[in-house]
């Protein structure tokens, strides 16, 4: 009895085990495909160029209008 238990055991783990293998598999190449379709320019806002950086004015501005809005929002509540 203790036999057949260690043996089901160590076939339920096996399965798990290349269930699992196989799975980390077809995400890699999964990940592999879809970035092969997806180019890194498409999700890069055309409006900006690659060396137009923002200054600190700018960020500053953002800043700012940022905190006005959470403070709009919160204060509606």
């Amino acid at each position: 009895m203790i036999g057949e238990s260690i043996n089901f055991m160590i076939t339920g783990m096996t399965i798990v085990f290349l269930f699992l293998v196989i799975m980390v598999l077809l995400l890699e190449a999964q990940g592999r495909i879809v970035n092969n379709f997806i180019s890194q320019d498409s999700m890069v806002d055309t409006d900006l160029k690659k060396n137009d950086k923002p200054n600190n004015a700018q960020k500053v501005a953002v800043i700012s209008a940022a905190v006005e809005h959470h403070i709009k929002e919160t204060s509606k509540k």
